[in-house]
């Protein structure tokens, strides 16, 4: 098998394909004598860290909200003729996302959910 291998390799040496090789060492490579650091910044590292310490200079910006906790709830409230409403809600938490990927404050925003009234049983006499 290998006396095979070696009779193709030097019959395409001998027809001019391995001629090409012979290129090669005209080429110069490229030197480099150190490559570029990767950013270890502690911005970059630990991004939660250094928004909350305010070590980032400038702080980064705020790119949106993520939905951080969804919470469905029952509520019941009395309005100001001192009837009783009970409703289904839902309680959303948010947090901040800033540009560095580090959260930033936390915030509830609760949505009424439809249909809007839950009503209860009613019972016929």
């Amino acid at each position: 098998m290998r006396r095979i291998f070696l009779t193709i390799l030097a019959s395409l040496t001998v027809f001019g394909i391995g001629t090409t090789a012979e290129q090669y060492p005209n080429i110069k490579p490229e030197w480099k004598c150190h490559y570029s650091r990767k950013d270890r910044s502690i911005c970059k590292v630990f991004p939660n860290f250094a928004l909350k310490k305010g070590l980032c200079n400038p702080e980064p910006a705020m790119l949106g909200h993520i939905v951080w906790c969804q919470e469905d709830i029952t509520v019941t409230e009395q309005d100001d003729c001192g009837e009783w409403e009970t409703y289904e809600a839902v309680v959303i938490t948010y947090r901040q996302v800033y540009a560095n990927g580090a959260w930033g404050k936390k915030f509830k925003r609760t949505f009424r959910k439809e249909p809007t009234i839950v009503t209860p049983p009613v019972i016929y006499k």
